[in-house]
Formats: C-alpha cells, sequence, structure tokens
C-alpha cells in the first residue's frame, strides 16, 4: 500500500513527468539520426559500387577493342569469363557494333536478384590527341559495347549488418542518455527541494536561498520566472551543443569527400598509366601482326609500316604510297590499275564503310614476287592499307592440285601397269620356255635373247608406273640415309665431268623408308642433275635434322624429319614447264627421257609421308629439297617362318596355280609339266579354295600352289590364302601378282604365304621356288 503510494506519488511528480518527456524525445532523436545515416550508408555504398564497375566495364571494353574487332570470339569469351571472376560479377554482355550480341556469359543471368548494371562503349583508339582534349573526348569510332551485371545481395547484407550494429549503438547511447537525464532530474529535483528548505529559511530570514514554486502567487511567479530563465539558458546550452555536433559531422563529412577525391584522382592516374601501356601493347602487336599494315596522311605521306611489309616486301624508304606502288608495280599499266582499285577501295568505305579487297602481284625488294590481298580503310584523316601475303596459300592450292592429279594418274597407272605384267608373263614365259627346245647355236636363239631383254626393259617401264601408283606401298625400315646418298651421286656422276660433294653432318639420324625405292628416287634426282649440266658443274648435296616445332614445313607436314637439298648448277627451269614438272609422261628431254622420273620420285616421298619441293631459276640451277621422316622405335611385327615341305619326291606332285589370265595358265600347265609337275590351274579364289580342299581329303595334297594376289572377277591369292590354310595349316603357297610393290608382296608371310614371285616371271623363275621349297623339306 504504501509502495504504491509513493509510485503514484512519483509517476504525478514533475521528475517523472519531465524524465518521460525527456527519454521519448532521445529516443524519437536517436531513431531518425539511425535511420537517416543507415539509408545515407546504404546509397553510398551502391554508388561506390556503381562507380567500381562501370571503371571495371571501361577496363573490359579497352582490353577488348582488338578481339571485338576483329571478332575474335574464342578470346571475348575467354575475357568475359575472366570479368566475371571479379566479386560480385553476375553476368557478362559483349555487343558488336551492329547491335548483335556477341558474348553473354553466362546465358541467362540469375533471376530474382537485384542487378546494377553498368555499361561502356568500345571504341577505336584515337589516332591524334591534342593537349587540351581528353582520351574519352577523342574516342574514334564506335565497334561494340560492354555490359556488366552486379548482385546486390552483398550490399543488402552490410546494409543489415550496419542497421543491426547501428541499432544496437543507438539503443546503448539512449540508455546512456537516460540515464544522464535521471541524475540530471534528480538533481534538479533536488534543488526544488532544496527551495523548498529555502523557503523555510526566508521564513526564517534567510534571503540567498531559492523557494520552490508551490502557489501561483507573486513570489510564485517570481520563482517560476527564475526557473524559467534558467530553463532557458539550459535549453540555450543544449542547442549549442547540437550545433556543435552537427558541425562536427559536417567537417567530418567534409574530411571523407575530400578522402574519396582523392582515391578518384588516383584511380584516374591509373586508368590513364594502363591506357598508356595498353596503347604502347597495341602498337607492338600490331608490329607482330601476320600481315602488313600501313598509315598515310590525306596527302599520301607514309607515316607508319610495319614489319611484315618490312620483311616481306621492303621498301621501308618510300616516302609516299605512290613511290611505295612505282616499287612493287614497276609496269605503269598495271600500277594504275592498282590505284584505280585501291581509290574505289578507299571510296567504298568512306561511303558505306564497306572493305573491299583488291589483289596484287608485288616485285618484292628481294627479287622475288608475292600474290598480296590489299584492303583500305580511314580512320580519321589517315588511310590504312591492309596488305595479306598469299603466296604461301597459292603455293599450297596449287600442291594439292598436283598431288590430286598424280594420284588420279597414279590409279590409272597401277592397273595399267598391272595388266601390263600379266601380259608381259606371258611373253617372257613362252620365250624362256622356247629357248629350251632350241641349242645356243641356233639362228633364233639370239632373236629370242633380245626379245627376252625387250621384254625385260618392258617389264622395268611397268614397274616404273607402279612406283607412283597406289598400291605400291613401302617396306619400310630405319636407313642411314648418308650411305644411300653417296652411293647415288657416285653412281649418277661416274664417267661425267660433273663434281659432287656430299655435306651430311655425322649424326644425321637413320630415316624411316624402303631402302629400294629410296634408292630410286635418289639415282633419279641425281641423273637428271648430271643430264641439266652437259658442259659440267657442281652437284652438291646438304642435310640437316629438322621438326615442325622450329621450321616452316610444308603442308601437312608434322614432326622430326630430315632434310636433303640436291642443288645442280644446270640450266633451271622454265615457268611455264614449273607446274607440270611432277606430272607423268611429262618431259623436256624428247630423245631421252620418259616422263615417269620426277614423277616416280614425287609418288614415292609422298607414300613414305614425306615432302619434296624445288625452287630454281633460268640458268643459275634448281635444287631439290626432300623432307623424310625421321626412324622412331616401335614394335615390329614378327614373321613366322614357314612350315618346310619334308623330303619328298618332286616328280608326279601336284600343283595348283589360280590365275586370271588364261594365256598364264597354259603356260604354267606347259612349263610345269615338263618338268614332271602335274598342274591343276582355276581362274579365281573360290575355285582354288574348293580344288585344293579336295585335293587335300583326298589324301593327294598338292606340292605348292601359286596364287595370283589381285584377279578381275571373285576373290584373290590373299583371300584363297586364307581359306586354304584354314583347310591345311600346312599348306605351301607361293604368291604372285603384276603389283611387284604391293605390301602382300613384301611381306608375304605375315598373310600365310611361303614365298613371292612378281609378274612378269619365266619357267626358270618356276623351277627355283618349287625346288627352294622341296630342298627346305
Amino acid at each position: 500500500m504504501i509502495l504504491s503510494q509513493k509510485l503514484s506519488t512519483f509517476r504525478s511528480s514533475f521528475q517523472f513527468k519531465l524524465l518521460l518527456r525527456f527519454t521519448l524525445f532521445a529516443a524519437a532523436i536517436t531513431v531518425l539520426c539511425v535511420t537517416l545515416f543507415v539509408i545515407y550508408q546504404i546509397k553510398e555504398d551502391k554508388r561506390h559500387v556503381s562507380e567500381q564497375l562501370r571503371l571495371e566495364a571501361r577496363t573490359l571494353a579497352s582490353s577488348i577493342r582488338l578481339p571485338l574487332y576483329a571478332e575474335n570470339m574464342e578470346l571475348l569469351d575467354w575475357y568475359a569469363r575472366e570479368t566475371l571472376r571479379l566479386p560480385g560479377i553476375r553476368c557478362v554482355e559483349i555487343v558488336g557494333g551492329n547491335g548483335k550480341l556477341q558474348v553473354k556469359v553466362p546465358a541467362l543471368p540469375p533471376a530474382g536478384e537485384e542487378l546494377i548494371v553498368e555499361g561502356a562503349q568500345v571504341r577505336t583508339l584515337p589516332l591524334h590527341l591534342s593537349q587540351d582534349q581528353s582520351l574519352e573526348a577523342a574516342a574514334g569510332d564506335r565497334i561494340g559495347e560492354v555490359r556488366l551485371y552486379r548482385g546486390t545481395d552483398d550490399l543488402w547484407q552490410a546494409g543489415r549488418r550496419l542497421a543491426w550494429y547501428s541499432c544496437l549503438l543507438a539503443f546503448g547511447c539512449w540508455l546512456l542518455v537516460s540515464f544522464s537525464c535521471c541524475l540530471l532530474l534528480r538533481r534538479v529535483t533536488a534543488s526544488f527541494n532544496s527551495l523548498m528548505r529555502g523557503l523555510k529559511n526566508v521564513h526564517g530570514g534567510d534571503y540567498v536561498s531559492r523557494i520552490a514554486v508551490t502557489s501561483d502567487d507573486e513570489p510564485g511567479r517570481a520563482s517560476a520566472s527564475v526557473n524559467e530563465l534558467a530553463e532557458s539558458l539550459r535549453q540555450r546550452e543544449e542547442e549549442n551543443r547540437r550545433l556543435h555536433r552537427e558541425l562536427l559531422a559536417s567537417m567530418d563529412f567534409e574530411i571523407a569527400s575530400k578522402r574519396q577525391l582523392v582515391s578518384i584522382n588516383a584511380d584516374l592516374e591509373k586508368e590513364i598509366a594502363e591506357r598508356s601501356r595498353a596503347r604502347q601493347e597495341l602498337k607492338n602487336l600490331v608490329e607482330q601482326l601476320p600481315l602488313g599494315i600501313i598509315w598515310s596522311d590525306d596527302d599520301g605521306a607514309i607515316e607508319y609500316l610495319n614489319a611484315f611489309v618490312a620483311q616481306r616486301i621492303g621498301y621501308r624508304d618510300a616516302r609516299n604510297v605512290d613511290e611505295w606502288l612505282s616499287r612493287v608495280c614497276p609496269d605503269p599499266c598495271y600500277r594504275d590499275r592498282v590505284a584505280a582499285q585501291r581509290c574505289a577501295a578507299i571510296a567504298g568505305w568512306e561511303r558505306d564503310n564497306q572493305v573491299t579487297f583488291y589483289e596484287v602481284k608485288a616485285l618484292c625488294s628481294d627479287g622475288s614476287q608475292r600474290q598480296l590481298n590489299c584492303s583500305n580503310q580511314r580512320s580519321g584523316s589517315r588511310t590504312v592499307d591492309i596488305v595479306i601475303d598469299l603466296t604461301d596459300r597459292e603455293l599450297l592450292q596449287q600442291q594439292i592440285v598436283r598431288n590430286q592429279k598424280l594420284e588420279s594418274i597414279g590409279v590409272l597407272a597401277g592397273g595399267i601397269a598391272h595388266n601390263f605384267n600379266n601380259a608381259l608373263t606371258g611373253v617372257l614365259g613362252y620365250i624362256s620356255f622356247a629357248k629350251k627346245y632350241l641349242d645356243q647355236s641356233h639362228a633364233a636363239h639370239p632373236l629370242l635373247l633380245h626379245a627376252e631383254k625387250a621384254t625385260l626393259r618392258a617389264a622395268g617401264f611397268a614397274n616404273q608406273l607402279l612406283s607412283f601408283a597406289k598400291g605400291g606401298a613401302p617396306l619400310r625400315k630405319a636407313v642411314p640415309v648418308a650411305r644411300i646418298v653417296e652411293e647415288s651421286v657416285q653412281l649418277a656422276t661416274s664417267g661425267s665431268n660433273v663434281t659432287a660433294a656430299v655435306e651430311l653432318p655425322a649424326d644425321l639420324p637413320p630415316v624411316y623408308v624402303d631402302d629400294g625405292q629410296m634408292r630410286q628416287a635418289f639415282n633419279c634426282i641425281c641423273i637428271n642433275a648430271v643430264q641439266a649440266m652437259p658442259d659440267g658443274g657442281m652437284l652438291t648435296v646438304t642435310g640437316r635434322s629438322v621438326a615442325s616445332a622450329h621450321e616452316g614445313f610444308p603442308a601437312p607436314l608434322c614432326g622430326s624429319y630430315v632434310e636433303l637439298s640436291f642443288r645442280d648448277q644446270g640450266c633451271g627451269i622454265r615457268d611455264e614447264d614449273k607446274s607440270n614438272i611432277f606430272t607423268p609422261y611429262f618431259t623436256t628431254k624428247a630423245e631421252l627421257g620418259t616422263g615417269l622420273g620426277l614423277a616416280t620420285v614425287h609418288s614415292i616421298i609422298t607414300r613414305h609421308d614425306g615432302a619434296i619441293t624445288f625452287d630454281t631459276a633460268l640458268g643459275r640451277g634448281t635444287t631439290f629439297t626432300l623432307y623424310l621422316p625421321v626412324f622412331s622405335t616401335e614394335a615390329q611385327p614378327q614373321q613366322q617362318p614357314a612350315k618346310p615341305l619334308t623330303a619328298a619326291a618332286i616328280l608326279g606332285r601336284g600343283v595348283l596355280v589360280m590365275d586370271d589370265e588364261e594365256m598364264i595358265r597354259n603356260l604354267a600347265i606347259q612349263v610345269l609339266s615338263s618338268q614332271g609337275y602335274r598342274v591343276t590351274v582355276c581362274a579365281n579364289g573360290e575355285e582354288a579354295a574348293a580344288l585344293y580342299g579336295d585335293a587335300y581329303r583326298s589324301g593327294t595334297p598338292f606340292l605348292a600352289a601359286i596364287l595370283d594376289l589381285t584377279v578381275a572377277c571373285g576373290s584373290g591369292g590373299k583371300e584363297a590364302a586364307r581359306q586354304i590354310l584354314a583347310i591345311d595349316p600346312q599348306a605351301r603357297l607361293i604368291v604372285s601378282s603384276g603389283y611387284s610393290n604391293d605390301i602382300v608382296m613384301n611381306r608375304y608371310r605375315e598373310y600365310g604365304f611361303c614365298a613371292a614371285s612378281p609378274k612378269p616371271y619365266d619357267a626358270h623363275e618356276l623351277f627355283r621356288l618349287l625346288k627352294e621349297l622341296a630342298a627346305q623339306g
């Protein structure tokens, strides 16, 4: 009861009323200040993030200027993904000059999140910047735009965290102020109590003491006036304090603004330095471009040309475009036509920004000619000439066309040589068979010898055809190339007045080639060189190891090769004959040449995964350069030895002959029957397998089977051998073919054959093979 009365008395007291009003006022002021501070800080954070995002967009725009201009999508995508790694970046868009979206990473920005979007235009660099003009104001043509999307989740999280800390701080300040007010009011109340006690003292005669106002009389009103004056003075002091706090806050804000301005100035200086460095890097990049760049002013004076033009074409000392064109195009009529095309290209660019290309056959400062593809653009007051060297591409196209022609002719030549060898087999066989019935003193014997030599010569021509035919697969192995080169050079130059010099390093690695075919190629090149120097001269052979990682190889070579150069001092090759030098049957030696030599060389080198090129000048000689693959150790297939024939009588034993040529079958019957063999013939692999199976099952197997590799109708010798070996794994098979360079003929044991006999063969060859099989037992 007493406590309730005390509380009621306290609530109705002036002290409680004043404390309640002051604490509520302090709480309202605190909430207002905290709210304004949090809102202001969030806005400042957003503005700072937007400014930072704008600087990042400008930096990206400056970085992608050249890739966007060249439409290098791969590099643009790389720059976009690198920018996406920056904190807060959600999406990067790169738009071309025509408004088309070039790159967007990721394809769909995250949904449900407020994004800050800032962009920057990509413009060409200014070619001329005055002292009173900023870099942005002097920017060139717009070539695209960059847009960056930044998320705001981190900003909202920071804002919520700031609001929470501010509320805690404000609540603490409010408690402190309320506690201070309570103490102050307690002191004020104590003064009032003192005044009341003073009234008693005044009533007792003490006029110095303060009198508390307890009534509305004159003394009370006086005391109230004094109290009001004191309260007024107190309020003015509070106002001064508030103004002082606001002044301090304004000063802090000015200091923070100056610091931010200093930071922005530092960022601008850094950006200017980066742009200067980017300009220098761009100039270095232009110097390393694989195309020519020439800048000239409106009067045609050349202001700059890059290293590509100086190294590939020359004439770096030319002062203007007209002088440069007069050296590149010495023919006046052709130069006027090129100048007209250049003017038309410049006019087309100025009219509708359309790039026009035109070709120029340029005479370089070293005397060589190059095929150029040129275009022109305008940039401010300058004209930019862009020069692309198409010489290597033209040579590659010529090589591709030549390879296609050789491949087509090679297929035809292989078929012709195969049929030719089949026909020569009959001719040579019957000649050899006829010689057995004639004594050497007979008048027809020398004639048969001449016919036999002519037939063998025709077979040599057929083998030349097969050398560049598609079916002539080389039997490759590790070969020391120096030994073959020296033997070929010595063979070609012996008996001539040509001096040879072989300059091959001792550490030259072995090459992975067919020994016989490579000898044929080297012999052909050396013989051509000797024939090109009828009055004598020097044949020089040099070599070195090269790799595609450091050398410019003819397409499509890649890896490690041995480069061999055969250089003669002969008459050279005319320009009109250069395109046909590897064409079969093309020759400039009407009496001595067949037109198959260099075609055969080209086919052999190509089939060995190599390349051959030549460099010639009329009256100054020719250099043939060969690229041969270096041998690398790899697993080689192991050859299984054939099952030897057991010792048995040859006479009366059966021999199976499979060939699609009737003349060869008749020859085999006559030749082998004359030696006591029992001969069975057939035309295809199916018949051969059936005949062999019947003989094997009847207990009278064949001594051997001679199988033609390629037949016109039905399966050939390889399929027939597979079927026969399935019947009799001990079968003795001899493969025969007009494709003497076929891989089966070179690796016959891998396909189940015991021996190989290339066509044309004679009677003695057949007897030798059968006797060898018999002798193995």
